[in-house]
């Protein structure tokens, strides 16, 4: 297998194209495995419904027993609880960062130590959110430090 990688800045998404002489389960495992990253979502903004992407999801929060999906630009209410998110977005850039929260790691300009052990997450957005020692183990595990 020969893999080919081209930088594009002028594209506003990447372009995954798979050229085989014959489609076989290793073929299979690359196209599930992009795939899984484009889950599909459900949320409610200003009583319509909304289908989103996995992908354009900042972060998902819970609050009060009630989940909702932070966007760059909105914030939709879930109908799934914050367990059910996590599982559905298990093997994906998503990673549980405290009790409330699951960050999109791809959104995630940089973090910064604070009191307590935790660290502070910077987004790019410029928005903040709080790591909790508990959960830090799985971010350190993500970035790979």
């Amino acid at each position: 297998m020969k893999l080919n990688l081209t930088e594009d800045r002028s594209l506003k998404e990447a372009v995954i194209d798979i050229t085989y002489n014959m489609f076989d389960r290793r073929i299979q495992k690359i196209v599930d495995t992009i795939n899984m990253g484009n889950v599909k979502l459900e949320g409610v903004l200003k009583d319509k419904q909304y289908y989103l992407v996995s992908h354009d999801v900042c972060y998902f929060e819970s609050v009060d027993g009630r989940s909702f999906i932070y966007t760059e630009s909105d914030v939709y209410e879930s109908k799934e609880k914050l367990y059910e998110l996590e599982e559905k977005l298990k093997g994906t850039s998503f990673v549980k960062i405290n009790k409330q929260t699951l960050l999109n790691m791809d959104y995630l300009a940089s973090v910064a130590p604070m009191e307590n052990y935790r660290l502070e997450a910077s987004l790019k957005n410029e928005e903040k959110l709080i790591i909790s020692r508990h959960y830090m183990r799985e971010v350190k595990r993500y970035l790979n430090i």
